[in-house]
């Protein structure tokens, strides 16, 4: 079994092609690309390339529809969440699992040296809970047991 406090953020998160965006771009833009590629965030860069904020489907819906905004004349920089809360990526996994928790987010930025490596998202660290569960008989007995009186 691996210890989520000396295994590295790198070894769950998803990897590149990320969607990247500029904040002067509109978020009709942002829109189109999410729904185009399947995505629920889209990593914004400053001029140097440097990730520098996220939106997600929830700032969408937030800052812009419950506020009856104009997508096309909304800039990025209007709605994203910002300044970013990312990871450096010689972060493990138990940081990114506290820290997901401690600000209430489900998509986590792993920078290195200012570039976008990658983004840990609740999706990972719940794909490796079950999976460490699912190594330990001891544990995979008590969890299925739990699901299974959630069920019956």
């Amino acid at each position: 079994m691996h210890d989520d406090k000396t295994t590295s953020v790198t070894s769950i998160m998803t990897p590149p092609p990320h969607e990247t965006a500029d904040r002067s771009d509109n978020v009709d833009t942002i829109i189109r690309t999410m729904t185009m590629k399947n995505k629920g965030s889209v990593v914004i860069l400053n001029e140097l390339k440097h990730p520098v904020g996220i939106i997600t489907e929830r700032d969408i819906v937030r800052r812009l529809v419950f506020e009856s905004k104009d997508p096309k004349l909304t800039f990025v920089s209007e709605i994203m969440s910002s300044p970013l809360i990312s990871l450096n990526d010689d972060a493990y996994i138990y940081d990114a699992a506290f820290v997901m928790t401690k600000y209430s987010i489900r998509r986590l930025p792993i920078i290195k040296d200012n570039i976008l490596l990658g983004i840990v998202t609740a999706t990972d660290l719940a794909r490796r809970m079950y999976e460490e569960n699912r190594k330990d008989p001891c544990l995979h007995a008590i969890a299925r047991a739990r699901f299974l009186e959630k069920t019956a």
